[in-house]
């Protein structure tokens, strides 16, 4: 596959594989942009009815437009297989962060997990179910966001989805108690689905960790979930109390929406905000440097050259566990930057006043630097005398070599003979003239600097 065009889309690599089939990462010949394609399995293509219900909710699913949803651009047909062309996104899932990091601190787990309900609830109002929601289908991403992947898709497969050989639909670690049941499901279904994913993070693992996939599911439908307290995790009891009421056996007793479940999580938190920067230090600097943030930018003045950045008061870190996370990520994570110049001319062209000031403040600089070339060159050469050196300026030469030096009158005869050479060190460099002619003009140069000084305080007030 790797090379072959499907459609006006070129694959590059093999990103993974899943329920629905392989993904694999492409490039739009058309227009340069990055897609992630889903290349369905044979036995999915092979049914016309599911191709042709997948196609009709793939319409709607195009719909969705936002920020938390990975967008799907198209589904076509390359012979006999058929395929679903969709937002490219850089990061990790959730489930990476977890497997490697374990149980989140509460206060980083809600408002993170607030972020994902804050994705969902758009979808939910147009009636779009996931149905397969878990950590493995929630990104984030390398430019600070959270994103859902695989919208819609579960709800078009249905009964005939099938995650790992020999088990009914779904996931069945997050699958709610109605659907193991076969009924039809809403909106509080994939509630149900959130809840578990929710006590995940918070713990670290599962809920029901059983032998058996029938012991699964009967834990789904009549086993409460643990308390968190009996598992030895540090969770406020409001928290363990909302989710516990998200995975309520009856959908009656769950939230009945999104909105609901995070009014209720930012109550009970305290209103806790998790910034960008918190997300992409779980993100990891290294996936940051190696996957890009595939042409996303920051808001708020933002850019995707970096790391992101925490862009206001709303995005602000109350909790002490995040905060010392940000901190952390700041001091040993940040990247080492190379000097963009077309993003210093943007800047130059933006703030051109500064540049200006700085441009007559270097002329200024350089008049000064004139001027004391000038009085060197107007100092005489007469006073060197061949074969003799030059007298020490007392203030240039160490205590030691100041006692033994004598600078003799100008009209005494010493003065054109008794000289003494200056080291680099002591006279950086430069030859150091002493002599009567060089008296009388001391002041001369004094005033071609003052001119050309005054000369750049005109230039800057123009």
């Amino acid at each position: 596959m790797i090379g072959q065009l499907v459609g006006q889309y070129r694959i590059t690599e093999k990103l993974g594989e899943g329920g629905m089939g392989a993904v694999y990462k492409a490039i739009d010949t058309m227009i340069g942009r990055e897609v992630a394609i889903k290349m369905l399995r044979p036995e999915i293509a092979r049914n016309p009815d599911l191709v042709q219900r997948f196609r009709a909710e793939a319409t709607t699913v195009a719909r969705l437009n936002h920020s938390g949803i990975a967008t799907l651009y198209n589904f076509t047909q390359e012979g006999e297989d058929f395929f679903m062309v969709m937002e490219y996104v850089p990061g990790r899932t959730l489930e990476e962060v977890e497997r490697e990091r374990g149980a989140l601190p509460w206060q980083i787990a809600v408002p993170l997990f607030e972020k994902i309900l804050d994705a969902i609830q758009p979808a939910h109002e147009l009636g779009i179910l996931h149905r397969d929601i878990k950590p493995a289908n929630i990104m984030l991403t390398t430019w600070g966001a959270i994103k859902v992947l695989d919208f819609g898709i579960a709800r078009l497969e249905g009964a005939a989805r099938m995650t790992r050989e020999g088990s009914m639909v779904g996931t069945i670690e997050y699958i709610a108690p109605e659907r193991v049941k076969g009924k039809e499901s809403d909106a509080r279904s994939d509630i149900y689905s959130l809840g578990v994913v929710l006590f995940e993070m918070l713990s670290g693992r599962l809920p029901f960790q059983c032998d058996s996939e029938w012991e699964l599911m009967r834990c789904h439908l009549q086993e409460p979930l643990p308390s968190f307290r009996d598992i030895h995790v540090d969770v406020p009891q409001g928290i363990e109390n909302l989710v516990r009421r998200s995975s309520a056996k009856s959908p009656d007793e769950r939230f009945s929406s999104c909105d609901e479940f995070v009014e209720a999580l930012r109550t009970a938190s305290g209103n806790l905000v998790f910034g960008k920067k918190a997300i992409i230090e779980l993100v990891g600097a290294h996936t940051v440097r190696q996957l890009g943030t595939a042409g996303h930018v920051t808001p708020a003045g933002g850019s995707d050259h970096g790391m992101g950045r925490v862009s206001g008061p709303g995005d602000a870190i109350p909790s002490e566990p995040a905060r010392e996370m940000v901190s952390e990520w700041d001091q040993k994570s940040a990247p080492a930057y190379k000097l963009d110049w077309t993003l210093a001319a943007s800047y130059v062209r933006r703030h051109w006043k500064l540049a200006s000031v700085l441009a007559v403040i270097l002329s200024i600089g350089a008049g000064l630097l004139i001027g004391v070339a000038a009085r060197h060159e107007s100092q005489p050469d007469a006073a060197i005398v061949p074969g003799h050196t030059r007298p020490v300026a007392p203030s240039l030469v160490s205590p030691s070599a100041a006692s033994s030096a004598v600078v003799q009158p100008p009209s005494s005869p010493a003065a054109a003979t008794s000289e003494q050479p200056i080291s680099a060190q002591e006279g950086v460099g430069q030859p150091m003239i002493f002599s009567s002619a060089q008296e009388g003009k001391k002041h001369a140069p004094r005033k071609k600097q003052d001119d050309l000084h005054s000369e750049s305080l005109k230039a800057l007030n123009q």
